[in-house]
Formats: structure tokens, sequence, C-alpha cells
């Protein structure tokens, strides 16, 4: 009990500090209670003001010895989306609201060398596709990965963000982990392995890092967590039940591909903003599994022992695992099954199981054992809640056609959405983009999305519309063909007509001897462009990784290079200075 002085003062404290610090707080309250346990043999008994007898647990030069001083941490993030980011901001700010010292950069910006003057080093670290690092963060691990030099005065913990639909779920978290032990760093808290719904761990995590840092700081025995990040239970994803209303090809007449809008209707409210991502589980075709099937003499109702679970062969085959594109590591466990030398290189099982054959008397069930569960595929949504209502999930899928060793086979997850007929049972589930929001309704917004990176513009300009607010827009869309290929066009020019969309520029490759792409009408309209940037225009810009994205880049800098404005640095550094305060966004693939 605090006495009536006493407990003023607190509440007062209350009032003046911020809720990052009232956690702190607790968490140093809570640690301090668990290491000190018993009052000591010096603490002595005081009467309040109040009348009420109140217990001083230390005399002044152990008071003294808790007190907190400033630790120096360094928070590196590595990313690809913008989570890793987000989480990294927010640990940074718990730990300067505990009185420490803390900065935080990309993987991209940090120097390695600077490790050797680190004391408190801390990554939070997305995983990619199978197994990869984010692109930003590659020659930072490649640079972990050929370091000899010891890290004996280095102290580090880690938090990898990945998704356990993957096989190698936080690959890139554990071996950075694995990386820096080995160096010879001391680890002050076990890693931390986040699935998509990544706050559930992440933010116990870092609580425990402060709680313990704040421990640290005082000298005092290290202090038990209270709070593991092994026992916040992921939710999981939301699995929404959904009909197919829609299924139509965008292309015209003529076109050389085929682009399907899909609209799908779920049974309850879907949770998502513009800027978020469909997930599905594709199933494999009817055709390939019974390819693969006769191949390994089975029949597609036999059964098979898979996970613990009794599956038959055609289900398996067709629902959960993949057979596409086996990573080597998979190709590798078949070469030690089956005794065969096979050339190196990415294979789908049915040319695998072609041109390796495995001996006769072989039992072909063991193939199970090595095969890896499908991993989701995702779809920029090209609708807006407020538009087109909470039910309501829009995409814009181009069907893929690729040739492979055993002939040609339609996209994995393009082929699967586009053989849904209008009426039929799909399931999907909603992947957060939080680093690809909309801006402010009063900023002004450029656009850049070639192909089926219109996807998610169509339903920021939806949103737009729907919600209000003063801010420009501004969409350079490129294709092939202007007569077959220009997706939303009526929606398009209505939004002109309104006034919603400000400027529309367009580039159509194959229309002219020359080929034309969005960078040159970019380059056309350079001018513009740097007035709307200098004014505070955000930039985004989605589709394809290689080479649009890039050719994007590089066009921009060009461009920038011939500002007037803010000219104290060049114009590949302004570019990064715009991405890193939110003001250029990507979501490429």
């Amino acid at each position: 009990m605090l006495s009536d002085d006493k407990r003023a003062k607190f509440l007062q404290l209350l009032k003046e500090t911020t809720k990052d610090e009232w956690v702190w707080m607790n968490g140093y309250l809570s640690a301090l209670t668990e290491t000190l346990g018993a009052l000591p043999p010096t603490a002595t008994r005081v009467v309040g003001s109040a009348g009420e007898e109140a217990t001083t647990a230390f005399l002044p030069a152990e008071v003294e010895s808790v007190r907190s001083t400033p630790i120096s941490c360094t928070v590196v993030y590595g990313t690809e989306t913008g989570n890793s980011k987000k989480l990294s901001t927010e640990f940074v700010k718990k730990l300067k609201a505990a009185g420490h010292s803390a900065k935080i950069k990309s993987t991209e910006q940090y120097k390695l060398s600077d490790l050797e003057d680190e004391s408190y080093f801390f990554v939070i670290i997305s995983t990619h596709g199978d197994g990869d690092p984010p692109a930003a963060a590659k020659s930072f691990v490649t640079g972990l990965q050929e370091r000899k030099d010891p890290l004996s005065n280095l102290k580090f913990a880690v938090l990898a963000l990945g998704d356990t639909s993957y096989p190698l779920f936080c690959k890139t978290g554990e071996d950075v982990d694995s990386m820096l032990n080995t160096l010879g760093g001391t680890r002050i808290h076990e890693l931390g392995k986040c699935d998509v719904d990544y706050e559930a761990v992440a933010l116990p995590w870092i609580d425990d890092v402060v709680r313990k840092l704040a421990i640290s700081s005082s000298n005092t025995v290290a202090a038990k967590t209270t709070a593991n990040q092994k026992a916040a239970k992921p939710a999981g994803r939301a699995v929404y039940d959904a009909k197919v209303i829609t299924n139509l090809v965008l292309n015209d007449v003529g076109a050389t591909k085929s682009t399907r809008h899909i609209e799908l209707k779920a049974d309850s409210s879907v949770v998502y903003e513009p800027g978020d991502s469909a997930g599905f589980f594709a199933h494999n075709s009817e055709s390939e599994v019974a390819d693969v099937l006769r191949l390994l003499g089975l029949g597609k109702e036999d059964r098979i022992q898979w996970q613990g679970e009794t599956w038959m062969a055609g289900d398996l085959l067709t629902k959960k695992l993949s057979i596409r594109f086996l990573p080597e590591r998979v190709i590798k466990k078949y070469e030690d099954l089956t005794g065969k030398t096979i050339v190196p290189g990415r294979k789908d099982l049915d040319a695998l199981l072609t041109d390796f054959k495995f001996d006769a008397g072989f039992d072909s069930k063991k193939i199970f054992e090595i095969l890896e569960p499908m991993v989701p595929r995702y779809y920029s949504i090209a609708s807006s809640p407020a538009a087109h209502g909470e039910k309501e999930v829009h995409l814009t899928v181009a069907e893929l056609e690729i040739e492979t060793r055993t002939g040609t086979k339609p996209g994995l997850c393009s082929g699967y959405l586009s053989s849904f007929a209008e009426g039929s049972s799909i399931q999907f589930f909603i992947q957060k983009n939080p680093s690809f929001r909309l801006p402010p309704p009063d900023s002004d917004l450029i656009m850049i999305g070639p192909g089926t990176g219109i996807a998610p513009f169509r339903s920021y300009l939806f949103e737009r519309e729907s919600t209000g607010g003063n801010g420009k827009n501004w969409l350079f869309f490129g294709e092939r063909n202007f007569v077959s290929d220009f997706y939303y066009q009526t929606e398009l020019q209505a939004f002109m007509d309104t006034g919603l969309l400000n400027r529309l520029n367009t580039a159509f490759s194959r229309d002219t001897k020359q080929k034309v792409y969005v960078q040159d009408r970019m380059e056309e309209n350079a001018a513009e462009l740097l007035k709307w940037i200098e004014e505070g225009a955000y930039i985004y810009l989605c589709g394809s990784k290689d080479p649009m994205s890039k050719d994007v880049d590089a066009k921009l800098i060009d461009i920038l290079s011939r500002r007037t404005f803010h000219t104290e640095i060049d114009a590949s550094d302004f570019l990064k200075e715009l991405e890193e305060s939110g003001r250029y966004k990507k979501d490429v693939y």
C-alpha cells in the first residue's frame, strides 16, 4: 500500500508517461521482483503518512545498485514486405522509452565491419521463397557467412519472420542466429520464430528483451522471463469459404495472352484493406497427378501414410504435395533413395520419375516421404471493401503457360483459379501487407502498375472514390497491345471523366516498331513527375521484380538526377530516402 503522498506522485507519473513507458515500468518491476525475491535482511519497516505500515526493501546503497545505466543497442532489419521494419521501429521505440540508446538500420545500410564495435545487436529478418533472405538482405547474410573474425564481445538476439506453409520456415533467421553464435556472440534471448500473424510472437519477444536489458543494465542477475514467446499461440489464418461469382477473360480477340478478372463472394465479411493479397492453396491438375501415379505404379485409391494420417494417393498428390519445380534438397533425397546419379537443377516430379527411373522392386510409396507440402500462392486484391462490400474479393490473374521437360503446363495457381466455373466453391485467406497501404487521403499518389500490377491500384482508386479525399492520382499502365490488353479500360476512363484519376499514361509495347514501356512514359513526363515529387507525392510500384521494377528504379534515379530541390544528396540516395520515409513503396514479385 502506498501513502497518499506517494500514490499522488505515482498517479502523476502515469499521467506524464506514454503507454510504451508503462510497458517498460511494468516489465522492469516484474523482473526486479522475480530477481530479488524475499526482502533482504537489511529491509526496514517505516510508517507511512496515513499511519499504515510500509516496507522499504532496500537501503540507499542497494537502491543505487538497481538504477539502470543506458545500454547502446543496434536493431537491424531485413524485409521484403515491410513487416520486419515495422517491428524494428516498434522495438527501437521501446528501447528508447526504457532509457537506452538505440539506432535502427536496414541490412542494406548496415556495414558488417561495425559489428566489432557493437555491444547489443538485434536482428529482425524475414524469410522468402525457398528459404531465401529478402533481396536487400542477401549481401548482409553472405557477409556473415564469409566472416572469420570472432565476435566475442557481442550480445545478440534474433527475431525471425516466416510462414509455416513453407518447408524452410524462418530459415534466414535461423541461419543468422546460428552464424552470430558460431562467431562467438552471446545469445541473450532465444530465437523468436513468427508465423504470418507475426505480432502474436513478436511483441512478447520484444517485451522480453527489453525486460532482460533492464535487469542487465542494473547489474543484477538476469530475471527469468515471464512472457515466453512460445506461450503465445498464433491465432492462425482465417480461411474464408466463397463462391466464384465472375470469371472472365479481360483480353479481347487476337490477344497473345490471357488475363482473367475473378470475383469471389465469401459467406462472411472478409477483413482486408487495399494493398493486401489473397492467398490460395492450389490443387495439382488431374492429368499431372495421373501421370505421376502411373510412373509410381500406384492407383489413386492406394493408401499412403503421410505425417501421421492415412491418405488416398490421388488426394494426397492433388491437394497436399508439391510436385512442381522440386528444390534440390528433394532431388538429393530422391538420389539417396534410389541410388541414381542426377543432373543438378530443379525438376518436376514427372520429369524426375521419367528420366531417373527407380529400379524394379523399389517401394514407390517411399517417394511420398521426401515430398514437401505445397505452399500458398498470393494475388494482389483488386477490389475495395468500401466500394465492393465486405464480402467480395476481386483478383487479376495472368494465365501462365510453362514449357517443361514433359510438355506445356498451365501455371499451378493461375491454372487452378482459371478453371473455376462461376458458382463453384473455393477457399482463400488474407495475407496482410501493412507496408503497401494507401497514403493519407489528401496525399498525391503516383501509381506504376504494368500488367497485373494494376490490381492493387484498381483497389486504391475505388477506395479513394468511395471514401473521399483531395489527393490527386496518376497511373502509369503498360501491356502488349492497346486493342486487346487494356485491362479495366472502361473503369479507368470513367475515373478520368469524374476527375478521380488526374493523369493516365499507357505504354503498349507491341503496337510500335520500337517497344515502349512504362519507364519510357515516365521519361516523357519527367518534368511533371519532378513537380509532383517536390510537392510531396507518394510513388507506388507493383508488378514483376525483374526486369520491370529494376528498370523503373533506374528511370526514377535518372529523372531525380535532374531535380532542382534537395540537391545536397545524389539521386540514388534521394530515392532511398523516399523509400525509407514511406514515400516510395514497392510490391513486386
